[in-house]
């Protein structure tokens, strides 16, 4: 098993220390390393090897129906093909002094940026209405890459070639660390939610051809900070690349989620990050009782819907999507004649039926990976008024994400058929939401889930419905590919007591 921590700084120490290294080592002062040969063949084989990497993300994505990964694919494609064009222009070897290998390096990453606009633009008007034609959208910038660089080759002085550390060159270094670090921070939420080493390695790819860029301002041509520069754009394309295909080998489910919309779905990043350990615990729901494992499901789904909504961090989201896969796993100690009983419980069988929270807890005790949602298999049936069970919490004691698993809980209990009774109308259910809260649940987490219902509906056909089946869990009993993610001391949600 491997697993290491990340640190939230460790992105920003990593992005200052090159962008130090990059400036320091690249003074016009600074001594200069290899030849104009020996730059032409690095920078060659490099920027080819990120081509080919980012040709075969796209032929992933495609083959896949996966149209985040096709673009990403077609991003670094272009991003990687611009760079060859400035590798090949290198003065000294096929051509003399030339513009064309400034201007081609300058366009290479603001142009990989706008191969990746749907995702830049997520959540927008526009940004949806180019998802909705991913496909044209991936052509289109798989093709023009090739014929500009086609231009560049044919007349490398067609464009001028802006001054180092003029104002085009700070303009285009600012676009491109911008719209690199929103595809990082992208992917490092993915990360934080599914865990998978590969969106971590993908979040850090797509930093470096940013970082890279600040070699235009000023870094003298072969100067150790310029080889720097070539080296961590290389490498970043390099990984980011790597980490897709890491992320995304397996699976081939996902991309029936991602196509209507084109952003990447949480439950997604949830889905491709749970363990065996977890398909498991809901396999043995289902084996038990298919009416549980069925409402897990959807509370799961719908309170990672409602959390999104509310604003939740990645490390949140993916808490409160294991909380409501597991929050009924203790009634896996209970007797199947109370737990299937149609009519009232006893005050003994009741008692019996409490206890699910504490075992529901001790269960998930020996895996490390769970302990950060025991807390919301434990707190999910307390209430504001301290009524509630098992440790009488009161009022924001509560953690938020334990009250959303709460709030769902009850709402799904409430609307969905079960073999002795159907369920009740949604609107009964939601005036029964309201006026519990404040008392049996808090008032923020009843709005934000009737909000999310209201907006998306209830849940229908779960995202989830494959979790915990034979196919899902028939995988090598393993955690390699997932990371832990440390945030800094009193981040996240609260813990109960």
């Amino acid at each position: 098993m491997v697993r290491f921590a990340l640190r939230w700084w460790v992105p920003f120490a990593f992005s200052v220390g090159v962008a130090v290294a990059i400036t320091s080592l690249g003074s016009a002062n600074a001594a200069t390393w290899g030849t104009p040969g020996l730059a032409f063949a690095v920078v060659v084989a490099l920027t080819t090897a990120c081509a080919i990497g980012g040709a075969v993300v796209l032929a992933l994505g495609l083959t896949r129906r996966l149209p985040e990964v096709a673009l990403l694919g077609t991003a670094l494609w272009t991003l990687s093909l611009l760079s060859l064009v400035h590798g090949l222009l290198i003065p000294g070897n096929l051509y003399g002094d030339n513009p064309g290998v400034m201007s081609a390096v300058l366009l290479s990453v603001p142009a990989g940026l706008l191969a990746a606009l749907p995702m830049l633009l997520d959540g927008t008007v526009p940004g949806r209405a180019l998802a909705r034609h991913w496909r044209l959208w991936a052509a289109a910038w798989t093709i023009l890459p090739v014929v500009i660089g086609v231009v560049l080759l044919t007349d490398p002085s067609i464009l001028p070639a802006p001054a180092a550390g003029g104002p085009v060159t700070l303009a285009v270094t600012g676009v491109s660390l911008t719209g690199t670090a929103l595809l990082s921070l992208r992917h490092l939420r993915l990360f934080a939610i599914g865990r998978r080493a590969g969106s971590l390695v993908a979040s850090l790819g797509f930093l470096a051809p940013g970082l890279a860029t600040i070699a235009f301002l000023g870094a003298a041509p072969l100067s150790p900070g310029w080889w720097l520069a070539h080296v961590v754009d290389a490498l970043g394309v390099l990984f980011a690349a790597g980490g897709l295909l890491a992320a995304h080998w397996r699976d081939r489910s996902v991309g029936i989620v991602l196509a209507p919309v084109l952003s990447r779905d949480p439950l997604a990043a949830l889905e491709l990050g749970l363990t065996p350990v977890v398909h498991r615990f809901v396999a043995a729901l289902d084996a038990k009782d298919v009416v549980t494992r069925d409402h897990v499901v959807r509370v799961s789904e719908l309170a990672m819907r409602s959390a999104a909504r509310a604003g939740l961090d990645g490390v949140s989201l993916r808490a409160v999507g294991l909380g409501g896969l597991l929050h009924d796993v203790g009634k896996l100690l209970a007797p199947d004649a109370i737990l299937s009983k149609p009519g009232p419980l006893t005050d003994q069988e009741r008692l019996v039926i409490e206890r699910h929270t504490i075992d529901g807890e001790a269960m998930l005790g020996p895996y490390p990976h769970l302990a950060e949602v025991a807390f919301i298999v434990r707190s999910h049936h307390e209430r504001p008024d301290g009524t509630g069970y098992p440790d009488r919490l009161e009022g924001n004691d509560i953690p938020v994400a334990a009250s959303i698993v709460s709030v769902v809980d009850a709402w799904d209990a409430m609307t969905s058929d079960r073999p002795y009774r159907d369920g009740m109308p949604l609107d009964r259910a939601a005036e029964i939401l309201r006026a519990g809260s404040g008392s049996q649940w808090l008032p923020e987490a009843v709005a934000v889930v009737l909000a999310e219902v209201d907006a998306s509906g209830p849940v229908c056909v779960p995202v989830l419905q494959r979790v915990g089946r034979q196919a899902a869990i028939a995988e090598p009993d393993d955690d390699c590919c997932l990371v832990n993610a440390c945030l800094p001391e009193g981040a996240g949600m609260p813990r109960a007591a």
